[in-house]
C-alpha cells in the first residue's frame, strides 16, 4: 500500500515538472511580441525605442546623458557598463556619410566587442515623424 503512495507521489511530482516549463515556454512568447511603439521626443526630435534589451531603457539617465551631437545619427545605442550609460550614434546603411563602422549593420559588432558581455543596452531609431516647428508670430 505504501508503495502505491509512493509511486502516486513520484508521478505527480513528474507530471508538476513536465508542466512547468510548457507554462514558462507560454510565457516568453507572450513576451516577445511586439507592444505599442514608444516614442521619446528629446532635443525637438522624435525617437522610437526599436529595442530594449534586458530592459537597458532609462529615460532619465538618457536625458542626462544626451548630448546635441547625437541629432546627426538615424539611430542611437545606449549601453551599460559599471552602472554607467554610453550612447554612440549609428547611420542608416545608405547614409551619404556612414562608413563601415558607423552604419547600424555594424551594430552586433559594436556591441559585441566594445560592450560589456551580457549587458543591457537599448536602439532607438530617428522617427521619421518629427514634431512641427512652431510658427513664430509676426507681432
Amino acid at each position: 500500500m505504501e508503495e502505491e503512495k509512493n509511486t502516486e507521489q513520484i508521478q505527480d511530482q513528474l507530471q508538476e515538472q513536465i508542466q512547468e516549463p510548457a507554462q514558462e515556454s507560454v510565457v516568453e512568447s507572450v513576451e516577445e511580441k511586439p507592444k505599442e511603439p514608444v516614442i521619446v521626443q528629446i532635443g525637438g526630435k522624435n525617437y522610437e525605442i526599436v529595442q530594449n534589451h534586458k530592459e537597458g531603457w532609462n529615460p532619465e539617465v538618457f536625458r542626462d546623458r544626451y548630448s546635441e551631437v547625437l541629432e546627426r545619427y538615424d539611430y542611437i545605442i545606449g549601453d551599460w557598463g559599471y552602472s554607467q550609460l554610453r550612447l554612440k550614434g549609428f547611420y542608416r546603411d545608405n547614409h551619404p556619410k556612414a562608413t563601415k563602422d558607423s552604419t547600424i549593420a555594424s551594430m552586433v559588432d559594436y556591441i559585441n566587442e566594445y560592450c560589456n558581455f551580457g549587458c543591457a543596452y537599448f536602439v532607438l531609431q530617428k522617427s521619421k515623424d518629427q514634431p512641427q516647428a512652431k510658427a513664430k508670430s509676426g507681432s
